[in-house]
């Protein structure tokens, strides 16, 4: 069923959303409305592309929870909380080594900047959703934050979870069991609003820790008008939240 679902949102999502919609529109271009549709389709995928429409729809999620201050971290006791966002598989600069994706790697820096500076133990939540032969994400990002400093004895690994409830749901069972209610979520800052939901749901006060933003910070250029492939990433990555965040309340109602 996990599998079902991922093809499901590959298949509703930019690009292969509009794409699809578009090549059903052509099925029916001598009509007026197949020419419709087809247009509409295509004319969103170029509009998503661009960083103003990326902007509109990221910025909503990425600013629902303020930027943590690193100068005025939590005295209470917490754990910091490393979601998993993928992996670099085999890297052939790294002996065939598996990696923290480019989302899970700015999650890592944080989180061990975070740890760093408060002394909390790193929770590090992830297993190998594709694949249970393959090493979990959550011993790779294990790896990556002793590269950048955390103490190993301050590190734990959640290598079961496979989405963002079942981070939510193996990492409350593990802190409830010690104590811990409060924990410093470190994810990306549009991934924030639905692991906030569904960390809150298992019992967790969520100090929420974003990182990764995509929204632009300085004034749009002439170039950031035009189609790119990694904004309109962004702008699937964006639609994917949303999409999560509906499933979550209706699942939630339910």
């Amino acid at each position: 069923m996990f599998i079902i679902f991922k093809a499901i949102a590959l298949l509703l999502l930019p690009p292969a959303g509009p794409l699809l919609l578009a090549l059903g529109g052509l099925l029916f271009y001598q009509n007026w409305w197949g020419k419709v549709i087809v247009w509409c389709s295509l004319l969103t995928l170029l509009a998503l592309a661009t960083t103003p429409v990326r902007d509109l729809l990221i910025k909503p999620l990425e600013y629902t929870s303020p930027a943590l201050s690193l100068s005025a971290l939590p005295t209470e006791q917490a754990a910091v909380v490393l979601l998993g966002g993928g992996l670099y598989e085999k890297a052939p600069e790294y002996d065939g080594q598996n990696l923290p994706s480019n989302h899970a790697l700015m999650r890592t820096l944080y989180a061990a900047e975070i740890a760093r500076r408060s002394g909390f133990t790193v929770y590090a939540s992830g297993g190998a959703p594709l694949n249970k032969e393959a090493e979990p994400e959550a011993l790779v990002l294990q790896r990556w934050l002793i590269k950048f400093g955390v103490d190993p004895m301050h590190i734990h690994t959640e290598n079961s979870s496979r989405n963002t409830a079942e981070n939510a749901k193996n990492i409350a069972k593990i802190l409830h069991k010690k104590g811990i209610q409060h924990v410093l979520l470190v994810t990306t800052a549009a991934h924030m609003p639905r692991s906030v939901i569904a960390f809150s749901a298992e019992g967790l006060a969520v100090i929420a820790a974003p990182t990764k933003y995509k929204t632009k910070q300085t004034p749009y250029q002439a170039l950031d008008f035009l189609p790119d492939a990694n904004t309109l990433s962004d702008s699937s990555f964006a639609l994917h939240e949303y999409l999560g965040i509906l499933w979550y309340r209706i699942h939630n109602f339910w």
